[in-house]
């Protein structure tokens, strides 16, 4: 009995050990089952499937351009470690662009992109909601949404008040978690390029910064925001320099700003594609060092004997740059030279209050001849009368083609016999030493010879900067070089809502009324711009010449990917 139990209990492990695999190894390849139909057919043999290779690490396309410094020459000094104050100056926005990022940022198109949150924008252009992307501050504190209230109202709480109407009168604000939602209650293109453009103020700082350095008075308005407040301190320390960006402070000075690479950042993958500031931020560089050289010739020199990666040389020291190995390449310069009329009412009495003496000028100056005067290289001309880019959706040709850079002397004359114009002196005001006063030199001989009289009115450069925005001071032209824009034009503040020459008009502004109240790049917005540019050619307040080419010099061995002005240098690397 014993016997059969000790049997019985045999079978039942060695089936129990069968069932679990045991010690055997078992096929990795099942077995087809038996068809019913063909029950003694017989199963083909399984060929056994090649062992599994190793997966190979991901090859970094981008691997080989990480590391090493960058030394990037300027000429425009820095005045201040704050981006709530100093975005305005191209000295400060250079480098500051790299440390601190913007609540979304804005492609030269006008599309709005994902920086510290992510946007949606609604069709109408009334609704704008951002939400809080994970992202942390190069002292490793993630960013909150506490940062961001506090930074949007430091921001607003310093603004002018009228800065402030402009850009947040009627826009409520509502805050769910980490989402904003701001609703306009009608079209602000003021809103939207102030609070999210590319040279926005709005840059995130720690909630703690914000309050270091607080606004005081004002008053508190009904959307969370104070208006008419000021600060007292701009921030005045290296270590509160902290932002979110792809780089991080390390020096600051009046002569070079020292930018190391954040650790902390992370590339917003998802903007692959998109253009400009817009694009994803690398940060090849270990290092980034901006030297602030105000001194052309010893600038020049600094870039011939090798010690700057980029940087800015005299005419006549080109030759010897490409020389020395360096690159030649257009900064794709968005300003423009030109002249405005004094149309104040205080100038009534002055020959160009009539629009005859204003189309003669226009009628009689080469715009090339000017600018050659200028630039001694025709092929570094760009003649474009043009406030806004030509890449700009907004570009058309209605300036151009009415009687602009015709250098048409008895078209000039005809007019001038229209106006009656008898010899009465025209005041050029120019500032000495100074390439306005060279565009002058290279103007009033073409207007001379059809019989205008122009009485120079040479200043120093800090008298002219006072002079030129006061229209009672004497003068009747002014010279300019002034920016061009690349999205909507009614944010030309210089030009196209006509801050300089004191110019007013029924048409002028029916068409900025039109680009204000439509969403920028709108089929009746773009129409806007055109019936402004048809009143510039029918009243003539201005005439823009085009602009000189600004030549950087960039070592051979850097790739050069910035587009357009110098102003980012992230994706910079060596060969």
């Amino acid at each position: 009995m014993k016997r059969i139990v000790a049997l019985i209990l045999a079978l039942v492990m060695t089936m129990a050990l069968v069932a679990c695999g045991g010690d055997k190894p078992t096929s990795s390849t099942p077995t087809a089952p038996s068809n019913p139909s063909e029950p003694n057919k017989p199963t083909e043999p399984t060929t056994p499937s090649d062992p599994a290779k190793p997966s190979e690490p991901a090859v970094d396309p981008d691997a080989g351009k990480y590391g090493g410094e960058l030394i990037m020459c300027s000429n425009n000094a820095t005045s201040t470690m704050d981006p709530h104050s100093g975005m305005g100056s191209l000295g400060n926005s250079r480098w500051m662009l790299h440390i601190f990022e913007s609540l979304v940022t804005q492609a030269p198109d006008g599309t709005l992109y994902p920086e510290v949150c992510d946007v949606e924008q609604s069709a109408d252009g009334l609704t704008v909601k951002i939400t809080l992307r994970e992202s942390y501050f190069s002292n490793g504190k993630k960013v909150t949404m506490d940062d961001v209230w506090a930074s949007i109202q430091r921001v607003a709480g310093k603004s002018t008040t009228s800065s402030w109407d402009k850009i947040w009168k009627g826009t409520s604000i509502k805050i769910e978690g980490d989402t904003i939602t701001f609703t306009l209650e009608k079209v602000n293109v003021n809103f939207v390029d102030s609070v999210f453009g590319g040279g926005s103020y709005y840059k995130v700082l720690p909630k703690e910064i914000c309050d270091k350095y607080p606004v005081t008075g004002g008053e508190l308005q009904a959307n969370g925001l104070i208006r008419g407040g000021k600060v007292e301190n701009n921030i005045s320390e290296v270590a509160d320099a902290i932002g979110s960006g792809p780089y991080k402070l390390e020096s600051y000075s009046d002569e070079q700003v020292v930018m190391v690479r954040n650790d902390k950042y992370t590339i917003i993958e998802s903007n692959e594609g998109a253009a400009g500031r817009a694009a994803p931020k690398k940060a090849y560089a270990d290092k980034i060092t901006i030297a602030i050289n105000r001194n052309a010739d010893s600038r020049s020199a600094a870039v011939i004997a090798g010690e700057y990666d980029m940087g800015m040389v005299t005419p006549a020291m080109m030759p010897a740059a490409e020389a020395a190995g360096y690159q030649k390449l257009d900064q794709g310069t968005t300003w423009t030279h030109g002249i405005f009329f004094n149309l104040d009412a205080s100038n009534a009495d002055s020959p160009i209050a009539n629009v005859n003496i204003r189309k003669a000028i226009r009628a009689a100056i080469d715009c090339n001849a000017v600018l050659l005067a200028l630039s001694g290289e025709e092929a570094a001309n760009v003649l474009q009368p043009y406030p806004v880019l030509t890449t700009s959706p907004y570009h058309n040709t209605i300036i151009s083609d009415n009687e602009w850079n015709i250098a048409d002397k008895a078209l000039a004359k005809e007019y001038l016999q229209k106006a009656n114009y008898n010899g009465e002196p025209i005041v050029w005001l120019v500032p000495a030493n100074n390439n306005m006063y060279t565009i002058a030199m290279g103007a009033i001989p073409q207007l001379e010879e059809v019989g205008i009289k122009i009485d120079l009115m040479v200043v120093d450069s800090g008298s002219h900067s006072n002079l030129r925005k006061d229209p009672k001071t004497g003068h009747d032209i002014g010279a300019w070089n002034v920016q061009k824009v690349d999205v909507n034009p009614v944010l030309h503040s210089t030009i196209v809502t006509g801050t300089n020459g004191w110019w007013s008009s029924d048409a002028k502004t029916a068409a900025i009324q039109k680009m204000q109240t439509n969403p920028t790049g709108s089929a009746a917005s773009i129409e806007g711009y055109k019936e402004w540019c048809q009143a510039v050619v029918d009243e003539v307040p201005f005439l823009l010449f085009g602009h000189v080419i600004n030549y950087n010099f960039v070592k051979s061995d850097l790739v050069w990917d910035v587009e357009g002005a110098v102003e980012y240098y992230w994706n910079i690397y060596r060969k």
